[in-house]
């Protein structure tokens, strides 16, 4: 078996693509995220499965089909995105339980931050294996 093969070589490809799909919606990369590393403590031998369930993991729902229990993601026109468990659904509304708010991420230009209002900062690291192992980025 060669590396293009592989079914590590599919679940890459499987993640960035999910990645790719989802970037805009930040509840979604959670719930990939945690499934992802669930199935990997479960099934590190078996990425091929692994690549079988990512897709599943995200679904589009009608308001017609929500139910009690489902755990979903809603976006609202404003952009907002609220997470949570349905605990009721009416004609006129969705009541949410163990509910997170999350926003689309913005680009916002310039911004200013006081330091005061700063808890933690950490550094972000792009093209790391350039830095890292120039001699192995063979570029495009």
């Amino acid at each position: 078996m060669t590396f293009e093969q592989s079914d590590l070589q599919r679940l890459i490809e499987e993640i960035i693509e999910l990645y790719q799909r989802y970037c805009s919606d930040p509840s979604a990369i959670d719930v990939i995220c945690s499934e992802l590393r669930t199935l990997y403590q479960k099934i590190p031998i078996y990425p091929g499965i692994i690549v079988d369930c990512l897709p599943k993991i995200v679904q589009p729902l009608r308001p017609e089909e929500l139910k009690e229990g489902n755990e979903i993601s809603v976006l609202l026109k404003n952009n907002q995105i609220f997470v949570g468990k349905v605990a009721a659904v009416a004609s006129d509304k969705i009541t949410l339980v163990d509910c997170k708010q999350f926003e689309r991420p913005r680009s916002l230009g310039e911004v200013s931050l006081p330091m005061r209002d700063v808890h933690g900062i950490k550094l972000l690291m792009r093209g790391i294996l350039q830095k890292e192992w120039p001699s192995l980025d063979f570029g495009e």
